[in-house]
């Protein structure tokens, strides 16, 4: 499998547990086993803690899996424009109050991605206001998820 390494944190921790049960399906131990030569320096489970923990109650595990992020709510900030007044008010103040001061601005700079837990909450202040669009975003990006 291929991966972008620039994706991940340079700390990113890795598992060299090949004989774990959910070794195929952990992103942790794929990564591991396709570093590339141009990384020298790795982070790692200690072998016998990774052992220890293999199966399925390891709290490291990470399945291999894209993930759709978002970057941008320019297009959401528009759309807000074409709801009533006091709907795009309360939407927007419902997204301000939720992300804080700097993440809201780090999404809105395009700095920081929207995850799907996140895309999902922005969704519910739809409905909540009885809005059946879906939150448009600048655009998607998929990932591999290693939160």
């Amino acid at each position: 499998m291929d991966f972008d390494y620039t994706q991940f944190p340079k700390n990113y921790t890795l598992c060299p547990n090949t004989e774990c049960p959910r070794a195929g399906r952990c992103l942790r131990q794929a990564l591991y086993n396709n570093v590339p030569a141009s990384i020298t320096y790795l982070t790692i489970l200690s072998p016998a803690a990774s052992r220890q923990l293999a199966g399925g109650s390891c709290p490291h595990f990470r399945p291999i899996q894209l993930v759709r992020f978002a970057r941008g709510i320019d297009a959401l900030l528009a759309q807000l424009r074409k709801f009533p007044y006091d709907d795009a008010v309360l939407l927007r103040r419902e997204m301000y109050e939720y992300f804080g001061k700097n993440k809201y601005y780090e999404i809105k700079n395009r700095k920081r991605l929207v995850t799907p837990e996140e895309q999902e909450e922005i969704l519910s202040f739809f409905r909540k206001r009885g809005i059946a669009e879906c939150p448009l975003y600048d655009e998607y990006i998929d990932k591999f998820d290693y939160r």
